[in-house]
């Protein structure tokens, strides 16, 4: 009898320790699901065209990723003196754990008077630590930061520009795409590039684009086609923009071979026209070196090719040879069902990777397409691979542990029954 309790006993602590290491595999599983960053912005940037004297509110949201109590302090600044001003109606909020957003107000005003070209201002959302006070804090305090432009045009032709490299891969055809805006209060009849492309010091190639006009405010793309016989490395390339005898000058480095970093996909969950949309952008840095203040930009235009979103990502750090992914905040209020024009660059330093892309946008599903390639929004109210997983293994961890309960169990019946001595009669 006593060994019999004592086999029992060891039964059970077996079944105990099955238990707890089920359960503790469960909490690796859910440690390691991904989480959002606590703390969020949007819009990423706001542009508002210069007027005299203007005074105007803007609206901003501030995002409770994390659902949980936290505290944060407002921060208002213009990076030169331009004259202008920005006021905040509050510097702190509080946020309970039922609040997943706070939507906030600035007043900017402008001067009667404010020198061409663009001027920024930044909204700071900071997060400060629940115990500040504390001799010792281990832990990151989480910043956020929404842009403001102020473009003021020029009384004649200017313009702004950039370039973009595509396809840079050796003996293939690259393509270099030079997005062209018109800061002026004139048109443009023509406007075109001429890109010097440079290893270290010494001249490559030199291509041309094509040539277009360029109405007052509007923005087009002029582009050029180059097969690549040069070997991988780094290389710049010095853009020259000539416009009704006027130019501009400007460079910007590229890199031949493997990208540095590479955009391996956007992912967006539980999309809502006219709410906060969350964009989730998967990069990887393939180089041997750390890459610091990485950030995600994404451009969506309108029918007249004006900028209408102008969504911008925190900057991060990237371990080498690793994937993180950069989230992005679109406020999709005011924004019609339809078909639009993108461009998402991803920056680092004074590179640039990036995707041109098409989005479809319908009442609760955003598409987007890229170039070769098709990322969708996962579907409304669906659940993500995530969760999937985890209610897969909970479902095989239950099933697995009544198996092994039934089979102990049956096991011992066994074994007791026989062994019952047998009476005969």
């Amino acid at each position: 009898m006593k060994a019999l309790k004592k086999k029992q006993k060891r039964n059970y602590s077996l079944e105990l320790e099955y238990i707890c290491l089920m359960l503790f595999v469960l909490l690796i599983l859910l440690s390691i699901a991904p989480r959002a960053s606590a703390l969020g912005i949007t819009p990423g940037r706001t542009t508002v065209e210069f007027e005299s004297g203007l005074e105007k509110e803007v609206k901003f949201s501030v995002l409770n990723n994390e659902h949980k109590n936290m505290e944060v302090t407002l921060l208002s600044m213009l990076k030169d003196d331009s004259g202008a001003s920005i006021s905040l109606f509050q510097d702190s909020i509080k946020f309970s754990p039922s609040e997943e957003s706070k939507e906030l107000k600035y007043m900017i005003k402008l001067p009667e008077e404010m020198a061409p070209g663009l001027h920024v201002g930044e909204i700071v959302a900071v997060e400060i630590p629940q115990n500040p006070e504390a001799e010792t804090f281990i832990g990151a305090t989480v910043a956020v930061v929404s842009q403001l432009y102020i473009y003021v045009p020029c009384p004649g032709k200017c313009i702004e520009a950039d370039l973009e490299v595509l396809d840079a891969e050796q003996n293939s055809t690259a393509t270099f795409i030079v997005p062209v805006i018109s800061r002026g209060q004139l048109g443009i009849g023509e406007v075109r590039a001429v890109i010097d492309i440079y290893k270290l010091s010494e001249k490559i190639t030199t291509i041309e684009t094509d040539f277009r006009p360029l109405n007052a405010g509007e923005r087009t793309e002029l582009s050029a086609k180059w097969l690549v016989d040069a070997p991988a490395g780094d290389y710049s390339a010095k853009v020259s923009i000539f416009y009704d005898g006027e130019s501009e000058i400007f460079e910007k480095q590229f890199t031949i071979g493997i990208q540095a970093l590479s955009i391996e996909s956007i992912l967006v969950r539980d999309f809502r026209l006219g709410e906060i949309a969350k964009l989730q952008i998967l990069v990887e840095n393939k180089y041997s070196q750390e890459l610091t203040n990485v950030y995600a930009n994404l451009q969506v235009y309108n029918k007249q090719e004006k900028v209408m979103a102008d969504i911008k990502s925190a900057t991060e750090n990237i371990p080498s040879l690793s994937k993180k992914e950069l989230i992005a905040y679109w406020d999709t209020v005011g924004v019609d069902v339809g078909e639009y024009d993108g461009k998402l660059m991803v920056k680092y330093g004074e590179k640039s990777t990036d995707k041109n892309l098409i989005l479809k946008i319908k009442e609760d599903s955003l598409d987007i397409i890229g170039v070769g390639y098709a990322i969708r929004s996962e579907s409304p109210r669906g659940i993500n691979l995530t969760t999937i997983l985890l209610v897969l293994v909970i479902i095989l961890l239950i099933v697995n542990l009544a198996w092994f309960v039934f089979f102990r169990r049956f096991i011992k019946e066994r074994k007791n029954k026989a062994g019952k001595p047998i009476i005969r009669v």
